[in-house]
Parts: C-alpha cells; sequence; structure tokens
C-alpha cells in the first residue's frame, strides 16, 4: 500500500465475516441473477452483472475474468472500456490470476490481520492504479475455478479542488460486501457456465476440450483414458492406412445361356404334353402336340386336287392339245404347294426339344383340349450345362462395375459351394423392383464350381463382385461423401 493513501483497514472477527445476509442483501443478489437471466446471450449477461455490482457497491470499475483454454481472459468491464481479445490493465490480469491459482477471495486491505494470503498483485494493483480498496472473488462451479469477479474502488475526491475533501470517506470493502459478493459468485458461477456452454462458438469448444483432454492426459491418475485414446489412434490409423478386401454384394440367379421358346404354329387345340417344367430332355425328343384334324382333312383335299389335276394334264398330253396341257400343269404346281404348306404346318403340330436341355417353363397339364393361339408362347428350354449368371446390382454400385473383374457365387441350394464367375457385360437398362432400382450385370462361370453337378437355371443365390482394396475408413467417408452431397443437391 502506498504512503498517504487514506484508506483505513478494518479487523473483524470471523464471525462477522461468516454472518448471514440480511433480507436486503439477498434480495441484491436475487436481483442480480435475474438482471443475467434477463440478458440476450453470456457476454451480455456478464456486461449487465458489472454494471449491477458496480452501482450496488459503488465501484471504480467491476471486472470478470473467465478461464478459457486454460487461460484467464477479461470478458466485461464495468467501466465500457473496449477489450481486443481479452487483454486489459496487466495489473488486473494478475490480480485476478491471483485469486484464481490460490482458490480464494482476496482484498487489500485486508479485512482481517490474522489471514495469510498472498496479495502481492493485489497490492501492486492497488498502488498502480490508487484505489482505495480491491477485492477478488472467484467463480467456481463443481470443485473448478471458472473465473473471477474483481471490484475496486477509488479515494473519492473533488476533482475541481485542489485538495482532498476534509471528510475522508471509508472506501475499502467491508466484510459484509465481500461475503455479499461470495453469495453472489456462488450462484452466479452455474449461470454463467451453462450460458457460455451454450453460446461459445464451435471452434472454441473443440479447442476448449482438446485443452481439457491434453491435461488429462499428463495426469498420472487417468490411464484409463490413456489406454483408450491409444486404441482409438490405433483404429484410425489402420482404417486410414491398411487396405481390406472389398467386395459389392448383389443377388443373383442362374440362366440358360441361350433359351428357347416353342410356341404354336397355328390356332388349334392342345392334344397332349409329354413334359413339365424340370424335366430334362434330348434333341429332338416330343414334348408336346397340338390337334390335327382339320389338317389332316384339308391334306387330303390337296392330295386329291393333285390327282385330279394330274389326270387332266394327262389326257391334254395325250390329246395333243398344249394349251390345255399348260394350263392344267399351272394348275398342277398350284396344287402341289398347297400342299405342301399342309403338310409343313402338320410337322409343325409336333413340338420336338431343338437340343438337350431342361424345362424351365411352362406347364401345360391344366389346358389339355383347351385352345391356343399362332404365336402363343408353350414352353421355354434352357441348356442344361451352358449357363450365365445374372446379377441385381444397386445404383449406387453399378458405377464401380467393369467388364472383366472378378466375383464369387454362393447358391442357396449350395452354400458351401463357391462358383467363380467372371463379369461379361453391364447393361445400361435399370430395372425397378421391390428392394429399389437394380441393374442386371451378366456374369459367365470360370475355374472354381463351374461344372457343378446340380446347376440348374432358376437357382438364386448372392454374388460378391471383387474390387480394389481399400481402407475401410477411406471407404466409408467416400460413400458417406457421396450420399451427403446428392442430398444437398437435391435440398438446394
Amino acid at each position: 500500500m502506498s504512503r498517504g493513501t487514506p484508506v483505513v483497514q478494518a479487523t473483524v472477527s470471523d464471525a462477522a465475516v461468516n454472518a448471514p445476509l440480511n433480507a436486503d442483501s439477498v434480495a441484491a443478489v436475487l436481483g442480480c441473477l435475474r438482471t443475467a437471466l434477463a440478458a440476450r446471450d453470456w457476454q451480455g449477461s456478464a456486461a449487465e452483472v458489472v454494471s449491477e455490482i458496480g452501482q450496488r457497491l459503488k465501484c471504480l470499475r467491476v471486472s470478470i475474468g473467465w478461464v478459457v483454454a486454460g487461460q484467464l481472459r477479461i470478458v466485461a468491464l464495468s467501466d465500457g472500456v473496449v477489450l481486443a481479445e481479452g487483454q486489459a490493465i496487466p495489473e488486473l490480469n494478475q490480480a485476478m490470476l491471483e485469486a484464481v491459482h490460490q482458490h480464494t477471495t482476496l482484498a487489500w486491505p485486508q479485512a482481517t490481520r490474522n489471514a495469510v494470503r498472498i496479495t502481492l498483485a493485489h497490492q501492486n494493483l492497488f498502488k498502480v492504479q490508487g484505489l482505495g480498496g480491491v477485492v477478488s472473488v472467484p467463480l467456481a462451479h463443481r470443485g473448478r475455478v471458472i473465473g473471477v469477479i474483481t471490484c475496486e474502488r477509488s479515494v473519492m475526491s473533488d476533482p475541481l479542488a485542489v485538495r482532498v475533501l476534509e471528510e475522508v470517506v471509508r472506501v475499502a470493502f467491508e466484510p459484509q460486501e465481500v461475503r455479499w459478493l461470495e453469495q453472489l459468485a456462488e450462484g452466479l458461477a452455474p449461470l454463467l457456465y451453462l450460458r457460455y456452454k451454450l453460446d461459445r462458438p464451435w471452434v472454441e469448444r473443440l479447442r476448449a476440450g482438446a485443452i481439457v483432454l491434453g491435461y488429462r492426459l499428463k495426469d498420472p491418475a487417468e490411464r484409463r483414458l490413456r489406454w483408450s485414446v491409444l486404441a482409438v489412434v490405433w483404429l484410425l490409423t489402420v482404417g486410414l492406412l491398411w487396405p481390406v478386401p472389398y467386395s459389392v454384394s448383389a443377388t443373383a440367379r442362374l440362366e440358360g445361356s441361350v433359351q428357347r421358346v416353342l410356341s404354336a404354329a397355328q390356332d388349334g387345340y392342345l392334344r397332349e404334353v409329354h413334359v413339365r417344367p424340370g424335366d430334362v430332355v434330348k434333341a429332338g425328343q416330343l414334348l408336346a402336340e397340338l390337334s390335327d384334324d382339320e389338317l389332316q382333312s384339308s391334306r387330303r383335299a390337296r392330295q386329291a386336287d393333285v390327282a385330279q389335276q394330274e389326270n387332266a394334264f394327262a389326257e391334254a398330253f395325250a390329246r395333243g392339245d398344249r394349251a390345255q396341257a399348260a394350263q392344267a400343269q399351272a394348275k398342277l404346281a398350284e396344287a402341289k404347294a398347297q400342299l405342301g404348306l399342309v403338310e409343313q404346318q402338320l410337322s409343325r403340330v409336333r413340338l420336338t426339344a431343338p437340343f438337350d436341355g431342361v424345362v424351365i417353363q411352362g406347364d401345360l397339364r391344366q389346358q389339355l383340349g383347351g385352345p391356343v393361339k399362332r404365336g402363343e408362347a408353350l414352353l421355354t428350354l434352357a441348356p442344361g450345362l451352358d449357363w450365365r449368371v445374372i446379377l441385381e446390382v444397386g445404383e449406387s454400385d453399378v458405377a464401380q462395375l467393369e467388364r472383366g473383374q472378378t466375383a464369387t457365387l454362393r447358391l442357396a441350394a449350395m452354400p458351401g459351394q463357391p462358383i467363380a464367375l467372371v463379369l461379361a457385360r453391364v447393361t445400361p437398362v435399370a430395372r425397378t423392383t421391390a428392394d429399389g432400382v437394380r441393374y442386371e450385370v451378366e456374369a459367365w462361370p470360370a475355374g472354381k464350381g463351374a461344372g457343378l453337378a446340380g446347376l440348374r437355371p432358376g437357382l438364386e443365390g448372392v454374388a460378391k463382385v471383387d474390387l480394389p482394396s481399400r481402407p475401410l475408413l477411406i471407404r466409408w467417408v467416400v460413400r458417406a461423401w457421396n450420399w451427403l452431397g446428392m442430398l444437398t443437391w437435391s435440398w438446394f
């Protein structure tokens, strides 16, 4: 304390310091809390509180310091001085740090003579600023100091007079005033802390969290946290750097490499059916027959017509009538052509297998005797050993597939027998299914499992197309980025 400073240092008992607040003081505390809650944001709350404290305690200046990322920053001043990045008077900063480090209330001049506290920074602020009293009260939340309130009083004097007023006013902080500040800090700390967490920028939140994490990692007691962080770092490293096999899954089905549809050659009635779906047939085997009664009648009529024209030609030729012979010869040729057409139609009445294979479609047993129309599909055949695989790939994965890539197929009927495939063609035509849009990719068997016994068209399973190995985390990030880009494009 500087010499000649008109300050009276009071000596009071601990009972006076710990005395409960009266009704007016409690009302004042509640008024300050109400003022802090009424502000629009955290900065506004701090500014309103320092103004309210300054008016009540008649202080020259009231300041609030806040601990941000391990550093103390001045966030509010009652005198309205604009702060640049939390910097203020160096002596004020040191006085606040002194209270924060000791986790206790500091005042100068001290209220009690027997208090053992380090107050060098407060004495320096008192001397440099020419104050009449200074007090700093920490703001604590959950056992941790998060800020500090510092109040300063000056010696009251008349600026128009040459000398100091004869009537010196006692300006040091009374124990009751310090007690009131401590009660206010006790209720104000959680309120400001909650508003600070809600209002601070996300960058500051991340930086503060990183600093706190660094302090915890340096603490020998946080062994479990260290192992957890080490495990996370290891997983991230593996996910970013270690390539893992990558494949695209798709539902698959077997089809014959060539499918032949046998249809009705003419209108008629179904007489007999010798096969049904799933039967293995040989080339030339009779499959079904249509009724040929009308064709047989037409053939007999055409045969009679041919015989009649042959007789007419013979008679004209015997008489030497060349004109009549030429006319009869032309009619004979027409009759033979019509007879040949009927014979051809009769040959199509019998449906035979064009190759060795399997009947995959066409159960005609319930249609015996029923009418069929010309061109109506009756049976579908596929080769028994020559087949292909159709993969149904989702629209999000089809862009990664190319001709020549390898795949592995496992059928539901034979899950223990993998079948090697090679992609032959990626069709550009989409098909809408119950699972969404799907593109068909054609593949052929190659190598392992191509000649398994029991394979037949119609079997279904799951195929996985092998793609270049990529780190797992990068693959997820790329997929999420593509999804986010599509979502952003759809919305905006």
